[in-house]
């Protein structure tokens, strides 16, 4: 008897191909890239804004070191720390104008998250599980998404990290001469690319030489010899490429120190988690107590499989890599935030992988019973619960998206900037600055984002001048600055300006305001 098979209805089709794995993981690209959209409208630093202006002024022809011409407070040779990601910048201004800053920082951003589904695919997780961890992740590392340079140094990584699972498959079926060179080439390239990117590459390119050793250590078709000639390959290209560096190996780390020395404990992002409390900010704290228990969490399942099933498992030559780096740059961040943020983006694969089998041991104690097969907990614990969620949020957050993301990266500052007078010398926050420098080059400002530039001292008068303790340098006819810090207490700098007769506030906008010397 032939059997009659009826066509499924609309509202069936639909159930099901929501229910499919590939369903999910494009459901998890979708909420992503909103994130990437938002967070590339919304920036939290403005470096990018004068990072696009030295970008067009290499494009002219201007030397990568070079005099500075954008202040009227200190004068000097300035070393940009992200030659490459400059131009990148200045040639998404040229084209589009705020749009292609925007453009730029939304793909950067993608291409990190992207790159960071596939480390989590390949270690082993699923779309749901890894969407749930990925959301609270890359919300607390947050400020660290935007038009950074070093957002493209945190692909790098993980891309570098991938490459090496891959290399340990398959360098067992070539030739020995191909299969080491391939690996020199590499390091070269990813190393030559992210020390141009970032100057930071230079010690993350020391970490990919460790992270590479590790994975191809853990591969079990590889003999000893052959490790260790990959090994130094690879880490020999890796050299060359920091050698081919802007400024050398020897000027870029010393570049690096002064940066330190010169913002600890007064930028945000080399402030420790406990410094940041004495200020009152006391969000740091659970951000970094969360991120040190996902990525320690993460880092000992990781190490548990590696006793578990040793070599055989081919994840473990990618779980383990990104688990050496990672947790210990999360625990560093206690420290200086600026590592937590790295911390928390390298660990997303392993953090996926580790939900998934928390996941899985979930299910499995339901199938046996006990307070865990309960009916409701049952439900809640069901991909089809959380997938039909996820949709839901999907569809309510792509018009608040869109319309986060309509601006382009257009900020309150640039608007306001438009309304200077011509060739008056502004004091100004180091942020507010930055599009002022890109839109207005006839301005000079008294400090913006380059701290190596203007030093220690320069950034302490100005969080003296902020906090109202000093006045106003008198050079200054021009004041653009926030109304309210990030943790909503009102400027004092900006009060005392309205009550001081020689200023006039002549606009406000989305919590910024301009004032001017009558």
């Amino acid at each position: 008897m032939t059997e009659i098979v009826l066509p499924l209805s609309r509202p069936e089709r639909v159930r099901r191909i929501m229910q499919t794995e590939r369903y999910r993981w494009g459901l998890a690209s979708v909420l992503l890239a909103m994130l990437a959209a938002v967070r590339a409208a919304v920036p939290t630093e403005r470096d990018h804004y004068w990072s696009a202006q030295a970008g067009l002024e290499v494009l002219n022809g201007t030397p990568l070191a070079r005099s500075d011409t954008w202040s009227w407070s200190a004068e000097g040779m300035w070393y940009p720390n992200s030659p490459a990601w400059n131009v990148v910048l200045g040639l998404g201004w040229q084209s589009l104008g705020f749009w292609g800053l925007f453009l730029v920082a939304f793909l950067s951003m993608s291409a990190l998250f992207g790159v960071a589904l596939l480390g989590a695919r390949l270690a082993g997780a699923r779309a749901l599980p890894t969407l749930l961890v990925f959301i609270p992740i890359l919300l607390g590392a947050s400020a660290s998404l935007s038009a950074r340079a070093t957002v493209v140094v945190q692909a790098f990584v993980l891309a570098a990290a991938i490459f090496a699972w891959w290399w340990g498959g398959i360098a067992n079926r070539l030739n020995s001469v191909a299969a080491i060179a391939v690996v020199g080439a590499v390091g070269f390239g990813v190393s030559f690319a992210g020390n141009w990117v970032h100057l930071s590459f230079m010690l993350m390119a020391a970490a990919i030489a460790v992270m590479w050793a590790v994975a191809w250590w853990l591969s079990p078709g590889l003999n000893a010899l052959r490790r260790i000639a990959l090994t130094l390959a690879g880490t020999t290209g890796l050299f060359l490429g920091c050698i081919l560096s802007p400024y050398g190996v020897e000027l870029t780390l010393e570049r690096s120190r002064v940066v330190s020395e010169i913002c600890q404990g007064i930028i945000i992002e080399w402030t420790s988690v406990f410094r940041a409390a004495e200020f009152g900010d006391f969000r740091w704290i659970p951000v970094a107590v969360v991120a040190a228990c996902i990525a320690l969490g993460s880092g000992m399942w990781a190490f548990r499989s590696l006793r578990r099933h040793g070599r055989s498992d081919a994840r473990i030559r990618l779980l383990v890599p990104l688990a050496i780096f990672a947790v210990p740059m999360t625990l560093i961040g206690f420290g200086a935030l600026r590592f937590l943020g790295i911390g928390m983006l390298a660990i997303l694969p392993v953090a996926a992988a580790a939900t998934t089998a928390l996941v899985d041991v979930v299910h499995e104690r339901q199938g046996a019973g006990g307070i865990l097969a309960r009916p409701k907990l049952v439900e809640y614990a069901s991909g089809r619960f959380w997938v039909t969620v996820m949709t839901g949020i999907a569809i309510v957050l792509a018009p608040l998206a869109a319309f986060g993301a309509s601006k382009g990266s257009k900020t309150p500052e640039a608007v306001l900037g438009e309304l200077l007078p011509r060739d008056c010398s502004l004091f100004s926050d180091a942020g507010a600055a930055g599009p002022v420098i890109l839109t207005r080059p006839d301005v000079k400002v008294w400090i913006d984002g380059r701290a190596d530039f203007y030093g220690r001292q320069h950034l302490i008068e100005s969080v003296r001048i902020f906090s109202a303790i000093d006045p106003v340098p008198e050079e200054a006819d021009c004041v653009l600055l926030p109304l309210w810090d990030g943790l909503g207490h009102v400027i004092p700098l900006a009060l005392s300006l309205d009550r001081d007769p020689v200023w006039d506030r002549i606009a406000t906008l989305d919590g910024y305001a301009l004032w001017v010397r009558p």
